[in-house]
């Protein structure tokens, strides 16, 4: 024999709650949640419930009306399908309170919302005849045209109701009505936070008194029974901290407490009022000790991540979003082609579909791929229906939007349950965990407030701000009335605070010292730098390497930084929006270096602004280069005077530019690239860019400690040129060109330093090399490796 009993709980969660606490060998009851008891329990007949794509739609066309601007809300595609949620909610809200727009009228006594309220009826009466042209029905006309589901109704001889919450005037009275059919009772509550809540069921005609849980025969309106409510008797913890992520500390810490308490991890529940702190809990949850009620969102996901990267570089064309497409391996020529013509453009189906394809082309994740492709399936709807263009930009950013919303289902995690506050409803715990605590989350604000004040509201017997805060606080004193241990913490600094919640729900003093310091330790104390502090020896023969003047340079200073680089090829990373230290060098050798392929001699009338152009090239791709490469221009003026001068007094042109080598010298193989020769009638000069404000030549005092041959290199590949060549009686000389100051500055030193080259190849000629770390802590001042190496 079927059970005739249906129990109807808050939330799903609470009824997988009750399913998993029921351990008796009975037949389980049907079980519903209220939002499907509601569903079943009426019938519309001859109308069609509306989807969310026609239900835009026909808002939007309910707006084209004069004056609709001053509601505060924006008619373009992307600005109106957001900003249509509050309408929404608004008729939402004065529907299913049967609230007429007359009494708000008349509640508004100073005619403030006159205006407001004039057009937001005509808006009202606009959709409902649209929705009744095209027979739809929604939550806004249900309340006028539903009927009771008579068919699902007699399956059951008994309906328990657990009151969580807040029922409106459309839902009590669907509740009475039920109730005249089948015998329904029903769970509630009293406190001085649901007041509001459990007004409907005194003016119904029962006698409540506050702080009383009672069981209500609603149909024939019988007290069954009545409990007091016992006050907090539980060990409460309130922390305060300076920053966000050192809550997942004092979580990780709570947790452990309760344990070690006998507290099972199952019976614990740590709260999100603000769920984007779940993006941060989940990168220090490694061992998976939570579940998600909310799902996992996919912003790390191939989809997003493809999705994220072509919108910036559609929408920004910066060098960092070009870099990022490139380290995803995108196809920049596509996307150009296929996307980049048509951003402002209006969209059209190929476009779309192109799009939907290239961003689910790299995931693999078929939930995220289900849920993505029902939001496309939507949007086209809403897109090609609509009677206007809607750019390929506009239709974009929304997609992501909607794509940024996509949660997974979180199944094989953990036994510590993380929720939001609703999510609570008709749920307890034995340990219960909230963070974020603050005045500015806590309690969570409305948009249903948005056009009319709460005065208005509360004559118009709307519920007001205050009774959704109230309400609020209801749902943190059911969940915190059975806990046996409370842990919460909060954000202290100039900007937040904690909520006012707190002194009126938890009779403790606040404590506002910051905890950081007493809980960082326990995140960074399995994560922190691992230093390498072992030797590295290796059996190596260190002359059949090739050596740059770069690379010689690196492995005398220190043998450990020349392992990491050469070696191990440990590269450093530079990923910033803003130019780094080299890149400005590189691209002042570029810049000389495509001008001197063009003019290989300045005449004295050049303009000493000549390369200003090369500069622009640099600035377009990069324009957070655009100061330093307004102080280059200026120095680099001086420059191209004092070059007219060298090449008229030296009559010298210049003869190659970034000319490669690669020569056997000792046994020893030598390489690079030599920014530029100039030839004159009996001698070539090497001349090496330099734009360090700190260069300098070596000494006869300082030399023999010297460290860089790169001048000596260009000589001895210069020199085995010239051999080659018809230049044999050439002379040489070798210049720094300091561009800083516009001088060359000549190696005066060479013979010298020839010759202790000489003697560093011979000794490259190893067999065992240990790879120490250098002495000199000043040359780790810049290293990339200095992390590695603990010479932070």
């Amino acid at each position: 024999m079927l059970c005739k009993t249906l129990l109807v709980f808050p939330t799903s969660r609470a009824i997988r709650t009750h399913i998993s606490k029921d351990d008796s060998n009975r037949l389980l009851e049907s079980l519903l949640s209220i939002d499907e008891f509601f569903f079943k329990s009426i019938t519309v007949a001859n109308y069609s419930f509306i989807d969310e794509e026609h239900r835009f739609l026909l808002l939007k066309e309910a707006t084209q009306i004069k004056n609709f601007s001053a509601l505060g809300i924006s008619n373009s595609f992307n600005d109106f399908i957001k900003q249509s949620e509050y309408l929404f909610r608004f008729f939402n809200e004065i529907c299913a309170e049967n609230i007429e727009f007359d009494s708000i009228k008349k509640a508004d006594t100073y005619e403030f919302y006159e205006e407001h309220l004039c057009l937001l009826h005509t808006i009202y009466n606009n959709y409902c005849a649209l929705l009744e042209k095209n027979k739809f029905i929604d939550k806004i006309t249900l309340p006028k045209k539903y009927e009771l589901n008579y068919d699902f109704l007699k399956q059951f001889e008994q309906i328990t109701l657990f009151f969580e919450g807040y029922y409106t005037h459309f839902e009590f009275n669907l509740i009475t009505k039920i109730a005249s059919v089948i015998p329904l009772t029903l769970h509630l509550q009293t406190t001085p936070y649901n007041k509001k809540s459990y007004e409907k069921f005194i003016e119904y005609g029962f006698n409540l008194e506050e702080n009383f849980s009672y069981e209500l025969n609603i149909s024939q309106k019988l007290i069954l029974e009545k409990k007091p409510i016992k006050a907090f008797s539980q060990s409460i913890e309130i922390k305060a901290f300076s920053q966000s992520i050192h809550q997942v500390a004092y979580v990780q810490k709570a947790i452990t407490k309760m344990i070690e308490n006998n507290i099972k991890p199952e019976d614990i529940v740590l709260i999100v009022p603000d769920e984007t702190f779940v993006q941060t809990l989940q990168l220090f949850d490694s061992n998976n000790y939570f579940n998600y009620a909310m799902g996992k969102e996919i912003k790390t996901s191939a989809l997003y991540t493809n999705a994220y990267s072509l919108y910036q570089y559609l929408n920004e064309f910066e060098k960092k979003d070009i870099e990022y497409l490139s380290f995803l391996k995108q196809d920049i020529v596509y996307i150009n082609e296929t996307f980049k013509s048509h951003w402002g453009k209006p969209i059209t189906k190929e476009i779309f579909t192109l799009t939907q394809n290239f961003l689910k082309k790299e995931e693999l994740n078929k939930e995220i791929l289900e849920k993505f492709e029902e939001e496309c399936y939507k949007l086209e709807n809403l897109v090609f229906n609509y009677k206007e263009p809607i750019s390929f930009k506009e239709v974009y950013k929304f997609l992501l939007q909607r794509i940024s919303t996509i949660t997974t289902d979180d199944i094989n995690s953990g036994v510590i349950t993380v929720m939001g506050l609703l999510e609570t409803r008709g749920l307890s715990f034995k340990g219960l965990i909230i963070v974020d605590f603050n005045e500015d989350i806590v309690p969570k604000r409305s948009i249903k407030d948005k056009f009319l004040s709460s005065s208005v509201k509360k004559h118009a017997k709307l519920p007001t701000r205050s009774d959704r805060e109230n309400l609020q606080k209801y749902y943190y004193h059911q969940l915190c009335k059975n806990t046996s241990e409370i842990y919460i913490s909060y954000i202290k600094n100039d900007t937040q605070s904690v909520s006012r919640f707190a002194s009126e729900l938890f009779n403790i003093p606040i404590d506002e010292t910051l905890y950081d310091n007493a809980y960082k330790h326990i995140l960074y104390a399995s994560s922190s730098i691992k230093h390498f502090n072992e030797e590295i020896v290796l059996e190596i023969d260190l002359s059949q390497q090739e050596w740059s003047a770069t690379s010689l340079k690196t492995y005398l200073q220190c043998k450990r930084k020349y392992y990491l680089h050469y070696i191990a090829s440990i590269k450093e990373h530079h990923f910033s929006v803003k130019p780094q230290g080299f890149e400005i060098g590189t691209a002042i050798h570029s810049i000389l270096e495509k001008f001197y392929s063009k003019y290989t001699y300045l005449e004295q009338s050049c303009p000493n602004t000549i390369l200003n152009p090369y500069f622009n090239e640099y600035k377009e791709q990069n324009p957070f280069i655009f100061l330093d490469f307004e102080i280059w221009k200026r120095k680099l003026e001086q420059f191209i005077e004092n070059e007219k001068q060298e090449f008229l007094t030296k009559e010298k042109k210049v003869y190659k530019t970034e000319m490669p080598f690669k020569f056997t010298y000792q046994d020893v193989t030598l390489k690079g690239i030599i920014d530029r020769i100039d030839k004159g009638k009996d001698f070539f000069e090497i001349i090496d860019y330099k734009t360090s404000n700190t260069l300098s030549v070596d000494t006869p005092k300082n030399y023999e400690k010297s460290v860089d041959f790169q001048l000596e290199f260009y000589f001895l590949a210069m020199k085995e040129y010239l051999e080659k060549n018809p230049f044999s009686t050439y002379s040489i000389k070798p210049y720094y060109y300091d561009l800083n100051k516009a001088i060359l500055l000549e190696e005066l030193l060479l013979d010298d330093k020839i010759t202790m080259l000489k003697e560093i190849l011979k000794s490259l000629k190893t067999t065992e090399v240990n790879f120490t770390k250098c002495e000199d802590l000043s040359v780790c001042n810049y290293c990339p490796y200095k992390v590695i190496c603990n010479r932070e």
